[in-house]
């Protein structure tokens, strides 16, 4: 029989050793408590079958019901079936993969929608930890640049469709087509009015094309070139430019900028140009 004496010494011993690995790590377990006390997160300890085991008290009011309402329940019992199923079915994945998953989810609280991103963390083989942050700014924002695209999309479409109407290519015979401009021509909108002009020629094989100008607000360097490069391109494809609406201020507009207007046809108004293109049309042409 051992000598109690030695016993009594030997338990001395380890009681002093116990307290010295106590010392050493009450300065640990204080900074975790510290660090644990500060963080925003809500944190769960579940099991495979989505029990609530412990419950973090560092986000109380991020959780769908008080502490004591959820300790030792399971997700089903507190919270609709789909949502259960939701949460059950990553932290058995977690579980299975023994590594970490990550989720997106919202859950409402206390009338507000917040929305919440997730890791689950395999604890042991039958539990984990999920920490659960709250993003609703976060996905508030993305929501918002999304609409604000969605908004940009549409906004886009009218600006097409508006392009489209204040561009229009209007037939009045087989062989005549008239487009009138009206308010202010970028080069966006150049650009439109040629890609327009010339689809519009090939598709219909017009022999004249009428341009009416009168609605123009401004005619500088953008508009005079536009007119130089549509007459010249409708040319290549077999058809003649006659520009119609030219105002005196106009007039005035393109001498000052030196635009030459040589192999444009020129009438004052629009029926003019149209006259004008019948009777060209009737007219024989002299042989080159």
């Amino acid at each position: 029989m051992d000598d109690p004496l030695a016993e009594l010494a030997r338990l001395r011993r380890r009681v002093a050793e116990l307290e010295a690995e106590l010392a050493v790590l009450r300065p640990s377990e204080a900074e975790l408590r510290a660090m644990f006390r500060a963080m925003t997160d809500v944190v769960l300890v579940m099991s495979r079958e989505g029990r609530y085991l412990r419950i973090g008290d560092t986000a109380p009011d991020l959780l769908y019901r008080p502490s004591s309402d959820l300790i030792g329940k399971r997700m089903h019992d507190v919270m609709p079936a789909e949502t259960a199923d939701f949460f059950l079915a990553h932290i058995r994945q977690a579980l299975d993969r023994q590594s970490v998953v990550s989720m997106d989810y919202s859950m409402p609280l206390e009338q507000r929608e917040v929305w919440f991103s997730a890791n689950i963390s395999p604890l042991s083989a039958d539990s984990v930890v999920l920490v659960c942050r709250d993003v609703t700014e976060r996905k508030r924002n993305e929501l918002l640049l999304q609409d604000s695209l969605r908004q940009q999309e549409l906004l886009r479409a009218h600006e097409a469709a508006l392009l489209q109407l204040s561009t229009p290519l209007i037939p009045i015979s087989d062989q005549v087509v008239v487009m009138p401009l009206v308010g202010r021509l970028d080069r966006g909108r150049v650009e439109h009015v040629l890609q327009t002009l010339l689809e519009g020629v090939q598709r219909i094989r017009a022999a004249v094309v009428i341009l009416d100008v009168t609605g123009v607000a401004v005619v500088d360097a953008v508009v005079a070139d536009a007119l130089v490069r549509t007459a010249r391109a409708v040319g290549l494809l077999g058809a003649r430019v006659v520009l119609t609406g030219i105002r005196p201020e106009v007039a005035a507009t393109l001498a000052a900028l030196g635009t030459d207007l040589m192999g444009l046809v020129t009438r004052g108004t629009l029926q003019d140009g149209i006259r004008h293109a019948h009777g060209d049309l009737v007219a024989p042409r002299p042989r080159p």
